[in-house]
């Protein structure tokens, strides 16, 4: 990982901007997911976002260290700094599994101090861990390590609540699923997905 990468840096009111931004598409979203959105509401929430005046280039490579990021703030930076530009510099996922993904690179790091990362994310209510060793030429040991590691992490975070890192299990909305504790799926209206016993 080098120190020396230049990484743009948003101004105040840039991030302000963003933050903006994103919580747009955090409203957007919630209204669909609920099936209250009307087409004006995504119209409007669409130009909102589309008049985001921030030069894309400088978004998409700057640092987006998680506002919740709290004492793992310096680990994410860490991770984030692996990421090569134009794929954007954000941890895709809730609070809960930050020390997770810290532990990952943690062990990761130590197999290959340069490695890179792609994505950090959830998907399908698990989480995602893009990465590569450095370099064209790796053992296939060291491929085996990494898709250990990334392994054993998404099967961590199956069981792991991701927004507060309690014992959790898969729930669902309408359109998405989260690993959640009950708590935190009760405060967000999931439910817990029905396994099937067949």
């Amino acid at each position: 990982m080098s120190e020396d990468q230049h990484i743009p840096e948003l101004t105040d009111a840039e991030k302000i901007r963003v933050r903006a931004m994103v919580s747009d598409m955090t409203e957007m979203s919630a209204g669909l997911r609920a099936g209250t959105a009307t087409p004006e509401d995504v119209a409007g929430g669409v130009a909102r976002i589309r008049s985001v005046e921030v030069d894309r280039d400088t978004m998409l490579n700057a640092l987006h260290i998680p506002a919740d990021a709290g004492p793992f703030a310096r680990a994410l930076e860490t991770i984030l700094r692996r990421i090569p530009d134009g794929w954007g510099r954000w941890i895709s996922h809730d609070a809960g599994w930050y020390p997770i993904v810290v532990g990952v690179d943690e062990r990761l790091s130590a197999i290959d101090p340069e490695y890179v990362v792609h994505q950090v994310k959830e998907k399908f209510g698990t989480l995602r861990y893009y990465c590569a060793p450095s370099g064209d030429e790796h053992s296939p040991a060291v491929s085996d390590a990494f898709r250990a590691i990334t392994g054993e992490a998404e099967r961590a975070s199956a069981s792991t609540c991701e927004r507060c890192s309690e014992p959790g299990v898969l729930h669902e909305t309408r359109y998405l699923v989260k690993t959640l504790c009950a708590s935190c799926a009760d405060s967000l209206g999931y439910t817990p997905v029905q396994q099937d016993t067949t």
